[in-house]
């Protein structure tokens, strides 16, 4: 049975790679409370996720649209054919990037890309102590708004860490700007820490505490 379920698993990511399936529309939560979290999954995907994988959970889809409910993702995607399919992921599982091929954001050609991103890293790591990085809090790339309305806050995010850790309210002020005047915003930080880079996504008014 185990051996059964491992092969379906595989076949359907082998399956999906081949389409070619693209994200149509992503929401998030449990019944009729429900979030719209296309933006924020696409650009997880674009970026490749975190080690590959992008972890379904309130904080990477940016809020708890129903509490006390055991939520799923709900991933509407197309193949080059035209066809639509539904696929779910449960709440506390992971999603493999690889299922999915998305092109980068369009409208964010201001973040840092994983070649700076690369040659950054490689000056730091010859100036400083290899152990000492590890431990640290390292901010990769980090962006505030809502449906392509965004602004590129990694700079700032990075002059805001002290002894190793971040702790900000969200809001237009700490922000720098409504970059989405009348939306509700979502901060999506993607930091390493302890050699393990992970994502997090934090509302509008509330606070962030990392790591």
């Amino acid at each position: 049975m185990v051996a059964a379920c491992v092969v379906a698993i595989l076949a359907l990511r082998a399956s999906a790679q081949q389409e070619s399936w693209q994200v149509v529309r992503a929401d998030y939560g449990w019944g009729q409370q429900r979030s719209d979290v296309t933006d924020v999954l696409r650009d997880l995907l674009a970026r490749g996720g975190v080690n590959g994988r992008v972890a379904v959970n309130n904080q990477t889809m940016g809020g708890d649209p129903a509490v006390g409910k055991d939520k799923i993702l709900r991933v509407f995607a197309r193949n080059y054919r035209g066809e639509e399919r539904q696929f779910d992921f449960y709440e506390g599982g992971l999603l493999d990037a690889a299922m999915f091929q998305n092109p980068p954001a369009r409208d964010w050609d201001d973040r840092p890309r994983d070649s700076d991103r690369g040659r950054d890293r490689d000056d730091r790591v010859r100036g400083a102590d290899h152990d000492r990085e590890r431990e640290s809090l390292e901010i990769l790339y980090a962006f505030y708004g809502v449906q392509r309305r965004t602004v590129n806050v990694t700079d700032l995010l990075r002059s805001r860490v002290r002894g190793g850790s971040l702790f900000l309210h969200v809001d237009n002020n700490t922000m720098g700007l409504d970059p989405a005047v009348g939306a509700d915003k979502v901060l999506i930080v993607v930091y390493r820490f302890e050699s393990r880079e992970q994502a997090v996504a934090a509302g509008e008014g509330s606070t962030l505490s990392l790591p």
